[in-house]
């Protein structure tokens, strides 16, 4: 086929347009597929849009990689020039006497996309290179992830896993969902799958507003939804024995049956001299002094215990100690006041 150059003026029937990345006109093509439209020129960047087939747009400017900047009516951005062709040709029911193709030439100019016209009839158009495809679906099953909503903008892909943190970039920053083979998703709000959670079994353009750019762990997997494990229900503590008990000087007491005396006895209040005084555990009892808070039974089972004796001076009153009995039970008395040298106890021993 011979090709000449076209003039609006003198109107040839051949026609060569050229568009630079200096061109201060635009053309006008149309998309032979659906067409993502991405934030830059290559398959690196963000999706914007994604043309359908047929769809018109006016190309502005072309990479030297082929990639073409196109305004059409929606949001702006780059597209494969190899998807793209002049507007009424090939399917499109463009003029009967014309066959146009693209072309795509880099010159010491710069790149280039041309509009070859020829006559009809007169032979075959040049054969237009075969483009490379679009990047094929993610095989198997996968999970994939998108900044914007219908799945748009910075995406990520990943198998069966748990991911317990995200990056800055994705981070509250999830807005859809796509799915691939039997893959399900559950994204949660904390990290490590914490927190508020949401189970997603089919891609999702627009996830629920409870978890939109909210997630900050996923976890990508087959088969059944999995069930969190039920939180465990806290021991309630029983009591064995409490009551008041009043400790003289050289005394000892029983904290499992409330009893003054040695038989069984967990404390003695052993008087050194006058000054010189303390509680020692008796018969394999532990104490612990710890913070000489009020700890209960919880707060007193996690006690480091020892053998040592306390000194009264380092328990005024006020002050709880949380005692293991001889039995092998949690227990705590309070150090209420004294009477002369003894002591008012108050105590409560558990039988957990």
């Amino acid at each position: 086929m011979t090709f000449k150059q076209l003039t609006v003026a003198a109107g040839f029937a051949a026609t060569t347009f050229i568009l630079s990345t200096s061109a201060a006109f635009a053309t006008s093509a149309q998309a032979t597929t659906a067409l993502n439209v991405r934030t830059g020129p290559g398959t690196s960047f963000g999706v914007v849009d994604t043309l359908t087939p047929g769809e018109n747009v006016d190309v502005n400017e072309c990479a030297e990689n082929g990639w073409c900047y196109i305004e059409h009516e929606g949001p702006d951005g780059w597209v494969s020039s190899n998807y793209l062709e002049p507007v009424g040709s090939g399917g499109g029911g463009g003029s009967s006497g014309e066959d146009c193709s693209f072309s795509f030439n880099i010159g010491s100019g710069g790149p280039s996309l041309s509009i070859n016209c020829g006559e009809g009839g007169g032979g075959s158009p040049t054969p237009t290179p075969t483009p490379d495809p679009e990047p094929a679906p993610p095989s198997g099953n996968v999970a994939c992830f998108y900044t914007g909503p219908n799945f748009t903008g910075n995406e990520f892909c990943h198998g069966p896993a748990v991911l317990n943190t995200l990056d800055g970039t994705f981070n509250d920053n999830i807005a859809s969902v796509k799915l691939y083979g039997s893959a399900k998703a559950r994204l949660c709000r904390n990290a490590n799958l914490g927190g508020v959670c949401k189970n997603f079994t089919s891609s999702q353009s627009t996830l629920p507003v409870t978890i939109r750019n909210k997630a900050s762990s996923i976890r990508i997997f087959t088969g059944f939804i999995p069930v969190p494990l039920p939180t465990p229900t806290p021991v309630t503590p029983v009591t064995h024995s409490t009551g008041p008990i009043n400790l003289k000087s050289s005394f000892m007491a029983n904290l499992d049956n409330g009893n003054v005396g040695s038989a069984g006895a967990d404390i003695w209040y052993h008087a050194v001299n006058p000054v010189e005084k303390y509680i020692e555990p008796r018969n394999g009892a532990k104490l612990a002094l710890g913070d000489k808070s009020n700890r209960g039974y919880a707060g007193c089972k996690a006690e480091s215990f020892s053998s040592n004796p306390i000194s009264i001076w380092a328990m005024p009153v006020g002050s709880y100690v949380c005692v293991k009995t001889n039995k092998g039970r949690i227990s705590q008395f309070r150090l209420n006041g004294y009477s002369g040298t003894t002591m008012k106890l108050g105590y409560t021993t558990w039988a957990n």
